[in-house]
């Protein structure tokens, strides 16, 4: 293993070190079979503060989010029982897997993913406009 030292920190070198750290929280995951991520940063020259993420995982493997709880929560609310987080949906004729609701986005609370992981959002309405039952 090649040593790389860090005398000062700044974006580049954060963006490997989170990686980095990614890497080594995978036998804590293995471990103790839950979902770990080193998330947000922030940082001066000499010093680093990393946002630790932990969540559990469902029966099919993936992590359990306050968002994901929340769906259940708010979906009956807007006649959306019929879908669940992990669900297929079609926004503007594109399809997505839906990944939960934020109850603090007040305009765009319906959170979903692209094939690729990219996260977007949309309205309620747009939801049930392309995906009622």
């Amino acid at each position: 293993m090649v040593k790389t030292e860090i005398t000062t920190f700044n974006k580049a070198n954060l963006q490997v070190l989170r990686t980095e750290i990614d890497n080594a929280l995978k036998a804590v995951e293995n471990k103790f079979g839950i979902k770990l991520h080193a998330g947000n940063a922030s940082f001066s020259g000499n010093e680093v503060t990393f946002k630790l993420k932990g969540n559990t995982l469902s029966e099919g493997g993936e992590a359990i989010t306050q968002e994901a709880m929340n769906w259940d929560r708010h979906k009956g609310f807007h006649g959306m029982d019929h879908l669940s987080v992990g669900d297929a949906i079609t926004i503007q004729g594109k399809f997505y897997i839906l990944t939960g609701f934020n109850t603090r986005a007040k305009k765009a609370p319906v959170n979903f993913k692209d094939s690729l992981g990219r996260g977007y959002k949309c309205s309620m309405r747009m939801l049930q406009m392309e995906n009622s039952k």
